[in-house]
């Protein structure tokens, strides 16, 4: 039977000598992101930045409230903007078949098998069978998120019963609006990742059967993790502390050696580590695959 510490044993066996490769793949698959963002950065054009920057500057009262609307419709008029957000739609329709090809590399190797750092651009052809994937599993783990929606936005009905009322009266209702908004985004949060967990496995499905149909990729993973979303959730959470590891030591050297520096120490250590994560949840999906050849533990 396979526990956590098995699965990543089997990991780093597989990326033994071969971490070079796996974070040059790792970061062909991430760099159209991080250009986009570097670039945004320096521009200051990030659209959600600057969106959030406004409704800040309106909460605030620095600005009037009544023409919020208008100054985010200017602010997505503008060139730099739309730039910004084409290139970020592009990457986004890209990333997928990276992904994949990132995907069928890692599997070959749990399988003991050579692929050169080519094999990263090997799913391009199913590209779009990538982007289909994607849009079709944020929309079902949307649905698993509606009731968690439906609670937040009836949060907003004790404030507007308030209207004038009392100024305690007031604060109490929108004292019962924040708490139920609070609980409605805990509901949204927990059933989007058992949402997602259900359908963990599409994407290595794709990338190891780039002639299998979108629907029955999702259809194939719901059935691999049928009584296995717990075991690879209590997968998932026990590299947290790797990842708070991660980000302590960034903190701690950003004052030796320098923001920039310590930024990009911090980006290579969750570069290492979403490699390493990979490498575990494909090992993950290997047992499934060859279950019950292989015992995969089932939720109690």
């Amino acid at each position: 039977m396979f526990f956590s510490a098995a699965f990543k044993a089997k990991a780093r066996a597989a990326l033994k000598q071969h971490w070079q490769t796996a974070l040059l793949i790792a970061l062909i698959v991430n760099l159209p992101s991080l250009l986009v963002q570097g670039v945004a950065a320096f521009t200051h054009n990030d659209p959600l930045a600057r969106a959030q920057e406004l409704m800040i500057r309106a909460y605030s009262s620095q600005i009037a409230m009544n023409s919020l609307q208008d100054d985010i419709m200017k602010l997505f008029s503008e060139t730099g903007i739309l730039v910004i957000t084409g290139l970020t739609v592009l990457v986004w329709l890209v990333t997928p078949a990276l992904s994949m090809g990132m995907n069928h590399w890692m599997l070959d190797r749990i399988r003991g098998q050579e692929e050169p750092v080519s094999a990263v651009f090997s799913r391009l052809k199913i590209l779009h069978k990538g982007i289909g994937l994607r849009l079709f599993l944020v929309w079902k783990i949307f649905l698993w998120t509606l009731p968690g929606l439906a609670v937040s936005l009836l949060s907003l009905i004790p404030t507007l019963n308030a209207r004038g009322k009392t100024g305690a009266e007031l604060a109490g209702a929108a004292a019962w609006s924040m708490n139920l908004m609070y609980f409605g985004m805990m509901v949204m949060m927990v059933l989007g990742i058992m949402g997602y967990l259900y359908y963990a496995q599409a994407d290595f499905i794709l990338a190891d059967e780039p002639g299998e149909r979108v629907l029955s990729c999702a259809r194939r993973s719901r059935e691999m993790m049928k009584g296995r979303r717990m075991v690879l959730m209590t997968l998932l959470l026990s590299f947290v502390l790797l990842f708070l590891l991660i980000s302590f030591a960034s903190a701690m050297l950003e004052g030796m050696v320098g923001t920039v520096v310590a930024l990009v120490i911090q980006m290579l250590g969750g570069l290492f580590l979403s490699v390493y994560m990979l490498a575990t949840q494909a090992v993950f999906y290997e047992a499934l695959r060859l279950a019950p050849a292989q015992q995969v533990p089932e939720e109690m």
